[in-house]
């Protein structure tokens, strides 16, 4: 109601309205729904008409557009926008939804036509976008400690910090027992970014290499290295097993290494010339057994035919004495002993029988 509308007329040569126009084009402003109808003629005297009707909206006079408020969000973010005032919309987007859905990267304005009818009115809205946070964890993805070692990690590129251990400062010490990984949510003006650091703990190193052991010469030996990952021997080899055949008693020493630490320990090995240990008779008057030779725990002593008091000795390479017992007879009788070796190391031990008119020695091997 109240608009102007132009009506236009083709195909003769002259024109009569039944508004008493005779132009092509004619401009009316009805208050009510009229038809207007148009009479042609061409140069011959032939005529014909067309009518148009010219509907008039008289129950609403305005229509109001409303896009809704302007919209704040974070890069990444999708917003609903929400138009009003009207029966159908057409935004600036091409849709024409009473309410559509963006994702803007950079501030954008959006404006809906919105329409009753014909009659219609325009509202425009914008929605501001704003940059995430640069959060940055200076310790890089990665970080490596020594087991009871602290660590501090550090948080940059935001006003504010939530890390998932419950802390809120940029700066946290931490001694985690085990690898963990630790997350950081920065926060400027509303809009977040999250960063996480794994943080590998990894043992200390103690250099394990076990006894020092005693061998006859030209005996070789496997000596054992542990505690860490990798190895460097005095030898120059880097395994964590080497075989040795020692010439005279020799300290080998050996570094153990991780990523983060090291140790050193050493190891004797004592070198005996087992060629000098002699029976004093080298005929044995009576039995004297010993079984299972070598051995891995138990050995046994047989012994028959003793005529004077003896004694029994076991002994290492160096001349210690590690078991004796006294054997006290005076008749011929028998002896029997079983003496447990499982907590000796491996190597060579003498068992000597001593009586008044001799000594008997006898190598034994312990082998586990």
């Amino acid at each position: 109601l109240g608009q102007s509308v132009s009506l236009s007329a083709t195909g003769a040569s002259s024109y009569s309205w039944n508004t008493g126009a005779t132009g092509p084009t004619i401009n009316v402003s009805p208050t009510v729904t009229t038809n207007y109808t148009v009479t042609g003629t061409n140069a011959n005297g032939c005529s014909n008409t067309d009518t148009v009707k010219v509907t008039v909206q008289t129950g609403t006079t305005n229509v109001t557009a409303n896009a809704g408020e302007d919209q704040y969000i974070c890069r990444g973010e999708t917003v609903t926008l929400m138009a009003s005032g009207g029966d159908t919309y057409l935004w600036s987007t091409g849709e024409n939804s009473q309410s559509i859905t963006v994702t803007p990267d950079y501030t954008a304005h959006y404006s809906v036509m919105v329409y009753i009818g014909t009659v219609h009115d325009e509202d425009d809205v914008s929605v501001y976008v704003s940059n995430n946070p640069n959060v940055n964890i200076t310790n890089g993805n990665e970080a490596t400690i020594l087991r009871g070692e602290y660590i501090t990690l550090s948080a940059t590129g935001a006003n504010s910090y939530e890390w998932n251990n419950g802390a809120t400062l940029p700066n946290i010490a931490v001694n985690p027992i085990v690898s963990t990984t630790y997350t950081v949510i920065g926060r400027t003006n509303n809009c977040y970014a999250s960063r996480s650091v794994e943080v590998k703990v990894i043992p200390t190193v103690t250099a394990v290499i076990g006894d020092d052991q005693t061998v006859c010469l030209g005996e070789k030996v496997i000596l054992t290295a542990s505690g860490g990952d990798e190895f460097l021997w005095s030898t120059g080899e880097t395994t964590a097993n080497i075989a040795v055949i020692p010439t005279e008693t020799s300290e080998y020493s050996v570094t153990v290494y991780n990523e983060l630490d090291y140790d050193t320990t050493e190891v004797m090995v004592f070198v005996n010339d087992c060629s000098e240990v002699e029976t004093t008779d080298e005929v044995e008057p009576f039995e004297f057994l010993v079984f299972p030779n070598p051995t891995s725990g138990n050995i046994n002593i047989k012994i028959s035919g003793l005529l004077q008091i003896s004694y029994i000795t076991l002994s290492d390479l160096s001349g210690k004495i590690l078991f004796q017992e006294i054997i006290s007879t005076t008749e011929q009788i028998g002896f029997e002993k079983t003496i447990d070796l499982s907590n000796y190391a491996n190597g060579l031990y003498l068992l000597k029988l001593v009586d008044n008119n001799f000594i008997i020695t006898k190598k034994i091997v312990v082998n586990k």
